[in-house]
């Protein structure tokens, strides 16, 4: 085994779309020489009954420190560090969409961004559309006199690119050697309409706020007009019970089960 590269192997839930993901920005990344680095991915697989699935991604080991790291050590790098991470980030923005584009990850499995409660979308969406009407009926739990100052949400005009939801500094490794930042941790790296693109960058969260503002100052990203309402939406996703909303992944309202309407109609 003498000169072999050590490995980093990651394990959890809903993995199988990061393991996507990753794959197809590495390949993108290999043919630009001023892209950032990612991890190559060499396996991913399940274990386990269904919804009991656990999930591995297999992967090359970063051995750079991360950004995290060289704030703490050296503190006056901090320009440095914020410059290189604001351009792998915009890199990740503006990268070539996959044919096809979905909502959430390039492979399968829900959405996951901070505007979800638990930062995952409570179901696989089938579309934008239907994330679209999955955001009013949050809304139209909202009283009807707090309704009406409520923004909209409307992703209909909306360009898809890639989001990046949890720029933080744990999530980038920096080479002063070669000035590269590698980007590791892609489960918030996914296919989303503009809005959830700029939302990390307009709403405020209490996690590494000082280093996402420094990002968010050097992208610049425009403010989308369906942020107020996403963030609105979000506060209300926090505290609620049920965060499907007794939607379908088409965002349609699911029809109640005919047992539990019938005991609903004799309590009345």
């Amino acid at each position: 085994m003498g000169g072999a590269r050590p490995l980093f192997i990651k394990f959890g839930s809903e993995l199988m779309g990061e393991a996507e993901t990753q794959k197809f920005l590495y390949e993108q990344s290999v043919q630009n020489p001023s892209a950032p680095r990612l991890p190559a991915v060499y396996d991913s697989f399940e274990i386990g009954v269904v919804g009991c699935r656990r999930g591995y991604i297999v992967m090359e080991y970063v051995e750079d420190p991360t950004v995290e790291d060289w704030l703490e050590k050296k503190p006056d790098m901090a320009e440095v560090l914020h410059d290189k991470v604001a351009e792998a980030v915009r890199w990740i923005l503006n990268c070539p969409l996959p044919e096809n584009p979905r909502f959430g990850p390039v492979g399968r499995g829900p959405a996951q961004h901070r505007v979800f409660a638990d930062n995952i979308a409570p179901l696989e969406f089938d579309s934008v559309d239907a994330v679209q009407r999955y955001f009013h009926a949050v809304l139209s739990r909202f009283t009807a006199k707090r309704a009406v100052s409520l923004p909209p949400v409307d992703f209909s005009k909306e360009e898809l690119c890639f989001y990046h939801s949890d720029i933080r500094p744990s999530n980038f490794h920096y080479d002063p050697e070669t000035q590269k930042v590698t980007i590791v941790d892609l489960q918030h790296v996914e296919i989303g309409p503009k809005s959830f693109a700029s939302y990390p960058f307009h709403v405020n969260h209490h996690l590494d706020r000082e280093f996402r503002l420094a990002i968010a100052t050097r992208i610049d990203y425009e403010r989308t007009e369906s942020i107020s309402g996403m963030s609105r939406a979000s506060g209300y996703l926090v505290m609620c019970s049920n965060p499907t909303m007794g939607l379908d992944k088409y965002g349609y309202r699911r029809p109640k089960h005919l047992k539990y309407s019938k005991m609903i109609a004799a309590a009345k």
